[in-house]
């Protein structure tokens, strides 16, 4: 499986609607892609939460994209956060998954893409701070000063070499037990 997820999601999405959107089969390209549209027009709107639920459903289960999720990836996931500031980190982590499938779609290449994650993590975090002005997330806001030095491009190409090295490197180990 192409999609490999490296910790475990926090479910701040409702597991109960996730089974649920999984009984009705794989989501296919032009749906996740509509469901990203709605996100990115307004991650705010009452359609999002049922968008994000699409494109988080799709990054899981598709064989033609590739998210690895970790803490470098996504600093701002907390399993502490108080509501609402966790629904607010739950759908900026659905944006993040938005921009990542969409670029690896564009590209039809399952590739992960970290730096388009982050772009579209920041983009939604400026819509949300439109609407709720008191909500602030400190590890958007570094995303936000490393992109206005121009540093945040040249982290996500850091990150993915590493997790290429670490690939290669776990791809060359042997099981114990094995000859």
């Amino acid at each position: 499986m192409k999609t490999f997820i490296r910790t475990v999601l926090v479910a701040v999405l409702a597991a109960a609607s996730l089974q649920a959107a999984g009984n009705a089969g794989l989501i296919s390209r032009k749906e996740v892609l509509a469901a990203i549209a709605v996100l990115e027009k307004d991650i705010t709107s009452a359609e999002a939460a049922k968008a994000a639920e699409v494109v988080s459903q799709f990054g899981k289960e598709s064989e033609t994209v590739l998210l690895i999720i970790g803490p470098e990836t996504l600093p701002w996931i907390q399993a502490d956060a108080p509501e609402p500031e966790a629904t607010v980190r739950a759908m900026l982590m659905a944006a993040y998954f938005a921009g990542d499938i969409k670029a690896q779609l564009n590209k039809r290449e399952a590739k992960d893409d970290p730096y388009s994650g982050w772009l579209a993590a920041i983009k939604a975090y400026r819509q949300i701070r439109k609407k709720q002005s008191e909500v602030v997330i400190p590890e958007i806001e570094d995303l936000i000063k490393k992109e206005a030095s121009g540093r945040l491009k040249t982290e996500a190409e850091e990150l993915l070499r590493q997790q290429e090295d670490q690939d290669r490197h776990e791809e060359g180990r042997r099981p114990d037990n094995e000859v």
